[in-house]
């Protein structure tokens, strides 16, 4: 199979850039100031915003299926809460494991703990941060059982996750 990507413009389009500023602007407020969702057009673009990483886990449960890789979802209580259906759906569809994740304490504790349910084995502290290490040229060898991790919630992300399947899978092929 041949695929061509064509690349015609250095930039983005005036108005796609200015409809997607403002977009994330407004999330991010909205985040901030939850009341704000009230207003119809500000749900409707949080809701649309939302969707965006549903949209990437499939893409990442697609990807994972052409590369090989068996993936392992860890969702938290109030993601799966927010998207319940159609995280069963993916689940039903692709038959995907998709776990219950939980953090215990608060999000700048360092030792805060991050669990599976099911468990995981052998998952390290140091594999926590994984996706970010990578991403900072440091590319550490995973201890025996270790998983690696990559966000759903970082879709900005997917050239790090892209790069360490090309490296795992390809790159000694060259």
């Amino acid at each position: 199979m041949k695929v061509l990507h064509d690349w015609d413009a250095i930039g983005r389009s005036r108005s796609w850039t200015l409809r997607r500023g403002l977009s994330l602007i407004l999330y991010s407020i909205s985040t901030r100031l939850p009341f704000l969702n009230g207003y119809l057009f500000v749900m409707k673009n949080t809701l649309k915003i939302d969707k965006e990483k549903i949209h990437y886990m499939e893409t990442l449960i697609k990807l994972d299926m052409i590369a090989g890789i068996t993936p392992i979802f860890g969702i938290r209580d109030e993601v799966r809460a927010r998207h319940r259906e159609r995280i069963e759906e993916l689940e039903k569809i692709y038959k995907v494991d998709i776990r219950r994740h939980i953090h215990i304490g608060d999000n700048d504790d360092p030792d805060r703990k991050r669990l599976w349910e099911p468990p995981l084995k052998n998952q390290t502290l140091n594999s926590w941060h994984f996706e970010l290490e990578y991403m900072r040229g440091n590319k550490r060898e995973l201890q025996f059982g270790e998983l690696p991790i990559f966000h759903v919630d970082r879709p900005n992300l997917i050239w790090v996750y892209i790069d360490y399947l090309f490296g795992e899978l390809v790159k000694n092929e060259c």
